[in-house]
């Protein structure tokens, strides 16, 4: 006889099957099991209703199916104990034979049966693939509740026979059952079509991947103080990975210590190592086995790569068989896909690689060196270098690309993979000073002196002119952070250092050397030596240098108010911030604040604060002087109107200015902070500390405007306003050069109000003149809203004629808050909306036609205008309304 479709030959010789009970039922639950109730009720959503449906569960080994599987039966247990019938199977190798798998499948369904009169069922061991599912569906309908078929390991599945059996049984699935499958790699089944027809939900590996605050839960059972570092060190180890977690839950339980316990956990670790050996390394073919040992020397692999490390030719293949096997390998890249393995899975290849290999790990190092060489992947090919112990290939590199990596953004990196190198490669000149400008890069000011204490200690002298300029150029970006700066600059246009040819030392130079004029004073030398920098630096990448160009170049703009220039720099540093994901980070903190400040000058307080606050949080630990004064300021400038305690905001302010007063301090930074001190020190009744700020920095400021400025406002809150008048006069006339934009505007509303004061009503017309004239182009509010109501009420009383500025006076007075107004009758609808058309100077007549009234109501309403607000005339009433805001 012919054997019936699906059976196996010989198979009515064989002993009757016996189902072990064990793999009829979820293995036991461990105590400490965290039930995730997001994919729990992505499960029950997904077994839903009574459409038969299919769930996949694909993911690797370790991944939590089989523990999630059995915590939702048990949920469903205890919340639904006679919603349905579950029967479970745990396939294995035997499944493949078909008397086998519908054995198994029977006798779950027959053992989920509680109350239900069902006889157990066998299939005749000739029996077909439709007689199985004839013999399944007969039981179903003979079952009064639905039914939840879960095939756990359904990747044991793979005889031809078998597959059939199953695909069969997905097609013509019962109304009422819903089938789970758990696999670590889809076996093939029809899941495409069961996709297609809208029958299939899938729950994949990263959706079961432990979040971080399930993370933080599983290990809370553990009763471990556990800091956010520790957390973020264990997401990064494990990225979620159950098995992963387990086996460092086990450490943890071992340990005393347990941050040191994180950070020595690996893929070496004996107990995940024997895991990752047997569940996914040992299950491979020899072929891939060395195939995932000699590719494990690099994080991320192409498939050219791999070819390159393995020699493999159909490495491509290879790869795309790993990842859709769950191999614990993802791809990641659309346009050239790059290819990783899990971190502990990597760490384990890597430890089994050295044991069993040591010369090829080394070999296989060099060869991805030379491939990131040539790919134009230097610090890479650096790290491989470092990794392979090849001295001399790594003093190549520092020597050829360590300042092109810093110069490009990557500073860090090249700090962080510095301080593995030996001690004798640091000791040479060349590796010294560049492993010091990437500390610096870094704002590692220790590491930074020990690199340059050994060129400054070392008996053999700086041989060559490069070596010379590189040494200068190290020592003056050092002295940025607090040192002699004049000397070290001075140091530096000794040497060729801008000019040696050597393209990115004479970048790094430029860029080094114009900050350092800059906190110097000497804005034009800055802006010359920005420039240039930024003009080189651009067309070739160096990205790191652009931004600090551009950050800089913006700051003196801020301080020459100009606006112009200002918006450029600042554009162009915020997009470049964005295109390389720099926005959070101490790159841009500077920036930061420069937008802080020129938002402060325009009144656009929301702005102000926001950068504030982004300038103070990215802010590294080791600031340069000049750069941690105007962040201070800036956020005690914006913080004082909102703090509950102004008073404690300027003292914090005060105890800035006095603990960096040992650093060299900057003519134009002081002339732009000691103004702003000054002001919220009067403001709060210290006027001590007012005078404090104006003779601490006599001796910067004595020959420039700002100086005769904060002695003006002292005798003005000393009630000497002769002396005041006296002391601005040199500035006034220009006889006296300002070192900030501000400082004249501040001059003329001071002179403005003291004039007012003084019966000399055109004078200081004039004056507010004069000051908004010299604000428009900058759109500088705020000197009008510090310079008091007084300023506010000659806006008001000039409004009209201030001529071709008429316009930005409008804009100020809008900007500035009115002052408290006596009480008046309130204006009804109708008269607010004529008190608009007053300004327009029309006539009665023309405001009645544009009102559609008559020329009797307009004046009527204009007689209850003026008796409101206690004026008879209708210019009169013009600035009562502008003083009371109603205009």
């Amino acid at each position: 006889m012919t054997p019936a479709e699906g059976a196996e030959p010989g198979a009515h010789d064989e002993d009757p099957v016996v189902v072990p009970s064990p793999k009829l039922a979820p293995p036991p639950s461990a105590c400490d099991i965290l039930e995730r109730d997001r994919l729990l009720d992505v499960l029950d959503q997904a077994t839903a209703g009574q459409t038969p449906s299919v769930t996949l569960i694909n993911a690797p080994a370790g991944s939590g199916k089989t523990v999630l599987l059995g915590s939702w039966l048990e949920r469903r247990a205890r919340h639904h104990a006679t919603d349905e019938h579950v029967a479970w199977i745990s396939l294995d190798a035997n499944d493949n034979k078909v008397f086998s798998l519908w054995s198994s499948i029977l006798r779950a369904l027959d053992r989920s049966v509680e109350d239900d009169a069902v006889s157990e069922l066998t299939p005749a061991r000739d029996a077909s693939a439709h007689e199985g599912i004839a013999a399944f569906i007969d039981m179903c309908d003979r079952l009064s509740r639905p039914v939840i078929l879960v095939l756990d390991n359904a990747h044991e599945l793979s005889a031809p026979a078998a597959v059939k059996n199953v695909n069969m049984l997905l097609r013509y699935l019962p109304s009422g059952v819903r089938v789970v499958i758990a696999t670590r790699f889809p076996p093939p089944l029809i899941l495409p079509r069961l996709r297609l027809e809208g029958r299939l939900r899938e729950i994949t590996a990263h959706q079961l991947n432990f979040t971080e605050q399930e993370t933080g839960s599983l290990l809370a059972r553990q009763n471990l103080a556990l800091t956010k570092a520790d957390l973020d060190k264990i997401s990064e180890r494990t990225e979620g990975w159950a098995a992963g977690l387990r086996f460092l839950t086990l450490s943890l339980a071992a340990s005393s210590d347990a941050s040191e316990t994180i950070r020595a956990f690996t893929g070496d670790d004996r107990l995940l190592a024997e895991y990752l050996s047997g569940e996914i390394l040992g299950p491979q073919p020899a072929y891939i086995r060395e195939f995932l040992l000699s590719t494990s020397v690099c994080t991320d692999v192409t498939d050219e790569l791999a070819t390159r490390l393995t020699g493999q030719e159909n490495s491509g293949q290879i790869l795309h068989t790993l990842v859709r096997t769950n191999a614990l390998v993802t791809r990641h890249g659309r346009d050239r896909p790059r290819y990783r393995c899990h971190p502990l899975f990597r760490d384990y290849l890597r430890a089994e690689l050295t044991r069993r290999h040591p010369r090829a790990y080394r070999r296989l190092h060099r060869s991805a060196a030379e491939w990131f060489t040539d790919s134009g992947d230097v610090l890479t090919a650096l790290e491989h270098s470092v990794a392979a112990q090849d001295e001399e290939q790594v003093t190549r590199y520092i020597q050829r690309f360590g300042l092109q990596t810093v110069l490009k953004g990557q500073g860090s990196r090249l700090h962080t993979l510095l301080g593995a190198i030996p001690e004798h490669i640091l000791a040479r000149p060349q590796v010294a000073l560049t492993a010091a400008v990437a500390a610096l890069d870094s704002h590692d000011l220790v590491t930074a002196d020990r690199y340059l204490g050994r060129v400054d200690n070392s008996a053999q002298p700086l041989r060559s002119g490069r070596l010379r300029a590189l040494n200068a150029v190290a020592v003056l970006y050092r002295a940025r952070f607090g040192g002699n700066l004049e000397k070290a600059l001075a140091e530096l246009r000794a040497t060729s250092a801008g000019d040696s040819g050597d393209f990115d030392l004479d970048l790094l130079a430029l860029l080094t050397r114009g900050t350092a004029a800059l906190w110097l004073g000497g804005l034009s030398n800055a802006t010359r030596d920005l420039e240039r920098a930024l003009r080189m630096a651009t067309p070739e990448r160096r990205d790191a240098v652009s931004l600090q160009c551009r950050t800089h170049l913006a700051a003196i703009a801020c301080v020459q108010g100009d606006l112009a220039g200002l918006a450029v720099h600042t554009n162009a540093a915020l997009e470049l911030a964005r295109a390389r994901g720099w926005e959070e980070t101490a790159r841009t903190a500077f920036l930061y604040a420069v937008l802080g400040l020129a938002a402060y000058q325009r009144l656009d307080q929301e702005s102000a604060r926001r950068f504030s606050a982004l300038a103070t949080h990215l802010s590294p630990a080791a600031v340069e002087p000049a750069v941690e004064m105007l962040t201070v300021t800036l956020s005690a400038a914006v913080e004082f109107d909102l703090a509950a305690d102004p008073h404690a905001v300027v003292e914090a302010l005060r105890g800035h200015r006095q603990r960096l007063a040992a650093q060299p301090s900057t003519p134009w930074l002081v002339a732009y902070t000691a103004p702003i001190e000054q002001r919220l020190a009067l403001r709060v009744g210290e006027p001590t500390w007012a005078a404090d700020v104006t003779e601490q920095n006599r001796h910067l400021l004595t020959p420039y405007a700002e100086h005769a400025l904060l002695t003006a406002l002292m005798h003005v809150h000393r009630g000497r306003t002769g002396a005041a008048r006296r002391r601005l006069q040199p500035v006034i006339e220009c006889q006296t050069s300002p070192l900030v934009a501000r400082t004249l505007i501040d001059s003329w509303l001071l002179e403005a109000v003291l004039a007012d004061q003084a019966g000399e009503q055109n004078r200081a017309h004039n004056a507010v003149g004069r000051a908004l004239d010299l604000a428009a182009p900058q759109q500088a509010l705020r000197p009008f809203h510090d310079a008091g109501q007084h300023i506010r009420e000659l806006l008001v009383c000039g409004s009209g004629r201030f001529g071709r500025i008429e316009e930005f006076a409008g804009t100020v007075l809008q900007a500035l808050p009115a002052g408290p107004a006596p009480p008046v009758e309130p204006l009804t609808s109708r008269e607010l909306e004529l008190l608009t058309e007053l300004p327009s100077m029309r006539t009665a007549e023309q405001i009645a036609d544009s009102l559609f009234v008559s020329v009797n109501t307009v004046k009527t309403h204009l007689r209850g205008i003026y008796r409101k607000l206690g004026v008879n005339h209708r210019r009169d009433a013009v600035v009562a309304a502008r003083r009371r805001g109603l205009l």
